[in-house]
């Protein structure tokens, strides 16, 4: 199930899309599929909702794109969420036809970057702040890091400075078993893995 909506601003698009899909990487197809098209997650709000004893990934994801007619572009994101939640097409193949090249870390990392892991015992959630250069595909560049040591994003605010251009993003993690790992090993290897993972 998925529902998808968007209001178009000159060259922003605010998106929201709900999916009763909330397993490990809900986030990251999200944002594979927007950096497919050439578009940049600018800010947004990511949130795990329950209604009626169902949770729900609900976020929404304000986008800027540089394309001439935003709102074809929009109607094509919108079939592609839908293709990729529906299981209609795997995101490994979406990747492929779309020619998505692996990305270079220095792109957001060649000045100071900070990637902060803090376990938070109130929310029982490890909280991940990162600051560093916002480009395309940096939010992809990091979910993808995260859905292969299998942490699943509860919640999270996404938020470009637009005076410096930093990203300064902050997420609410748990690991596959639902626990903490702000003071494992694990943390320091996702860490590493983002800024260097080759």
């Amino acid at each position: 199930m998925i529902e998808f909506n968007y209001t178009i601003n000159q060259d922003e698009i605010t998106i929201s899309l709900k999916t009763n899909s909330v397993e490990i990487g809900t986030f990251h197809r999200m944002a594979a599929v927007i950096y497919s098209l050439d578009w940049d997650i600018i800010s947004g709000d990511i949130r795990t909702i329950e209604e009626n004893g169902t949770k729900y990934s609900f976020d929404i994801l304000k986008l800027r794109t540089e394309t001439k007619n935003p709102a074809s572009k929009a109607m094509e994101l919108g079939i592609l969420m839908e293709t990729v939640f529906s299981g209609k097409a795997e995101l490994s193949d979406l990747l492929k036809e779309k020619k998505i090249k692996p990305i270079e870390p220095k792109t957001f990392f060649k000045q100071r970057a900070e990637l902060i892991f803090e376990d938070d015992l109130e929310k029982q959630a490890t909280v991940f702040y990162i600051e560093a250069k916002s480009a395309k595909g940096l939010l992809y560049h990091v979910t993808k890091v995260l859905v292969e040591y299998r942490i699943d994003i509860l919640n999270g605010n996404i938020f470009t400075d637009p005076h410096t251009g930093l990203a300064q993003d902050t997420f609410y993690l748990v690991d596959e078993a639902g626990q903490m790992f702000g003071k494992t090993s694990k943390a320091e290897a996702i860490r590493d893995k983002i800024l260097k993972p080759f």
